[in-house]
């Protein structure tokens, strides 16, 4: 895997993490040795981290293509962090990444997982990108009881959830052994009201640039996805500007990029490929 951690600091006008970065979390970049025109920017989700994405851009540099994935700030080094940024870090460390590419790349497009989705779309919107695939995009959440978060997130640091690591599931980043379990600790074993508004807020932006939303789209939607179901897909390909798609994956969960089921992760990434190629 040619795979690079030096990439450029595109959170430097963003919060600033105090706790480390967690090996797996690096913002990363799958770069070719020869100089290539075309890039994809990769969007990691909601408490995710840039690991998680390491097979789409696997996928997508064997095609041709350079690869980057950013780090939004608070993701991936602590709770503390994560509570002190806001949607605006994450969507402008993403909006920064994309306008560093642009600069030096003749076509860049965008792949988002979940609420990466929604920023891919905020971000594709503000640059009139030509590509953009959506996987799980968080445009519709029905699990956010948004009139109670507004409230609770004043007075409520967190409430305990149950979380275990589950080994079925495989990674292609690379990580410490205890990256896991110590992101679980701080992220996953919780709900935080403060970060969901933000998440909320990251929604609402994306969902409000659909209808004026020019790229051709892909949006790929889990049958076995317990969060984000078949109707964000739909609301983010029913637009009428661009060629658009609605690939549903009957197999797959929220995790496509590495989901447990092999079949359905390779469906997906198949299709990413195939739509950043411009088979439509």
């Amino acid at each position: 895997m040619q795979i690079t951690y030096k990439v450029p600091d595109f959170n430097e006008h963003h919060y600033q993490d105090k706790a480390p970065v967690r090996k797996c979390a690096r913002p990363w970049a799958m770069v070719h040795a020869r100089s290539v025109r075309k890039a994809v920017l990769l969007c990691h989700g909601f408490t995710g981290y840039p690991g998680e994405l390491i097979r789409p851009g696997i996928d997508l540099f064997a095609a041709g293509f350079d690869v980057y994935c950013p780090r939004y700030p608070g993701h991936g080094t602590s709770a503390k962090d994560f509570l002190a940024s806001k949607a605006e870090d994450w969507i402008g460390t993403a909006y920064d990444a994309f306008a560093y590419l642009a600069q030096r790349y003749d076509h860049v497009s965008l792949v988002g997982h979940s609420m990466g989705g929604a920023i891919a779309a905020i971000i594709a919107d503000a640059f009139d990108a030509d590509a953009l695939a959506l996987l799980a995009p968080a445009l519709v959440i029905p699990s956010l009881q948004v009139t109670q978060v507004r409230v609770l997130r004043h007075f409520v640091k967190r409430r305990k959830v149950a979380w275990q690591a589950d080994p079925d599931y495989h990674f292609h980043h690379e990580g410490d052994a205890d990256d896991d379990a110590f992101l679980g600790s701080q992220y996953w074993s919780y709900q935080y009201p403060k970060g969901i508004w933000e998440l909320e807020r990251v929604r609402r932006q994306a969902v409000a640039c659909i209808d004026h939303l020019a790229a051709d789209t892909l949006s790929i939607s889990g049958g076995k996805d317990p969060t984000i179901p078949q109707e964000a897909s739909v609301l983010a390909t029913s637009k009428s500007k661009g060629v658009n798609k609605h690939l549903h994956i009957p197999e797959a969960g929220h995790l496509m990029p590495y989901d447990k089921n092999m079949d359905a992760q390779n469906e997906a990434m198949a299709a990413v490929v195939a739509w950043m190629e411009g088979k439509r």
